[in-house]
């Protein structure tokens, strides 16, 4: 199907208010990075639901234009928006956007701050050194979704692992933790604890630098 005949699939489910139909359409244009130019109209479009599927396409059109197109919407007037940018970003597994989402960490919708912080996790240890540098940020909503990300990346990542075989990001990201052990933060705390606990790291002996 021509690329404008599958954009304008999107726009008629868009006017009748029908999610369902606009997402099968949103799902049929997967892996078809011929549609960005037709896309792009809809993310700068005045009509804030346009705009949304807009990004919401781009996450399933994927690459690296997808990506960088799905960044710029970070910045977006609508929160819903920043938040489907963000989650976009995650799915692509979008490294690039690190910094970006990151700055978002410190959103003023804590709708946004959480789904930036699931794009981060979902991006894996390409975010962990950022998320990192995030645990000694001194705003404690960044702090809370930082500790919560590396928790979602470091468990998995490194559970079954002989400390020996850490990787440098890993190893600085739980000394970061155990330093967060003291955060004036009840969440951040937590975090750190429920980490180093499942990663049974109170068994062992780690010497932090300060």
């Amino acid at each position: 199907m021509p690329p404008d005949d599958v954009v304008q699939k999107l726009l008629d489910a868009i006017a009748a208010a029908d999610d369902d139909a606009a997402e099968t359409a949103a799902q049929a244009m997967a892996n078809r990075a011929e549609l960005l130019p037709a896309l792009r109209p809809l993310l700068a479009d005045a009509d804030s639901d346009r705009r949304w599927w807009g990004v919401r396409a781009l996450a399933l059109v994927g690459g690296p234009e997808a990506a960088r197109l799905s960044e710029e919407r970070l910045a977006d007037a609508d929160e819903a928006i920043r938040c489907a940018a963000a989650l976009g970003l995650g799915h692509l597994r979008a490294a690039r956007a690190v910094p970006a989402l990151v700055a978002r960490l410190a959103d003023a919708s804590g709708w946004v701050r959480d789904s930036a912080a699931d794009a981060l996790a979902l991006i894996g240890e390409p975010a962990l050194a950022a998320l990192t540098d995030a645990l000694a940020d001194p705003r404690d909503a960044v702090r809370v979704r930082a500790a919560g990300a590396v928790r979602k990346i470091v468990i998995p990542g490194l559970s079954g692992l002989r400390i020996a075989a850490y990787p440098p990001t890993y190893r600085a990201a739980i000394e970061a933790l155990y330093r967060a052990l003291n955060d004036a933060d009840r969440l951040v705390r937590h975090n750190a604890y429920e980490t180093l606990d499942r990663l049974r790291l109170f068994e062992t002996v780690w010497v932090v630098e300060p």
